[in-house]
């Protein structure tokens, strides 16, 4: 996909090492429903946080930096993204609260980036890319940083050329970072 292959000429790019692939569609995530949410309560009730259940949220709250890859998809992202994020979103965890009811993030990462790429134009209006942002906020990650390729499909003879000029345009330098990569 272009979202792929943007991601990873990053990575090439930035000579990124230690990293840490998250392949969502190969893991077993379900939405959290009624169930699902009382139990988790009751577990983050008893601060009981090593439960097989948090493991995804450790992930996530240990990572020194993370890489999101995304299409987008009617607005924001795909649905199995946001799924990701309800499992990594844990009170006592990844966040809490102080004692005027502020949010805390407890989250280890400086920043996260955020590679998608868009069929048309969508300027201001990439939500996906606005969650991640507010989520990272919540979670304690102040920095995110979009690297967003728009107008993919509106003329496809020019799809190749509008990839390859985002490739280009990616920072060289290298950096070495671990990274948490989540496609």
């Amino acid at each position: 996909s272009a979202t792929r292959r943007y991601y990873r000429a990053y990575l090439q790019k930035r000579s990124v090492k230690d990293v840490q692939y998250i392949e969502l569609s190969k893991l077993v995530m379900a939405p959290l429903n009624s169930e699902a949410l009382q139990k988790r309560e009751a577990l983050c009730a008893e601060r009981n946080f090593d439960h097989a259940m948090f493991h995804l949220a450790h992930q996530f709250r240990s990572a020194d930096e993370i890489l999101i890859a995304a299409p987008f998809w009617y607005l924001s992202f795909p649905a199995l993204l946001k799924i990701y994020f309800e499992h990594v979103t844990v009170s006592g965890l990844t966040f809490g609260y102080d004692e005027q009811g502020r949010c805390l993030g407890y989250c280890k990462a400086n920043r996260i980036l955020y590679f998608s790429t868009c069929g048309g134009y969508v300027g201001k209006k990439h939500l996906g890319f606005e969650y991640v942002k507010a989520l990272g906020a919540m979670l304690g990650i102040n920095e995110c940083v979009p690297y967003i390729i728009e107008g993919m499909d509106v003329d496809p003879s020019r799809r190749e050329a509008i990839l390859n000029e985002a490739i280009a345009g990616l920072p060289n330098s290298p950096e070495n970072i671990k990274c948490d990569l989540l496609k």
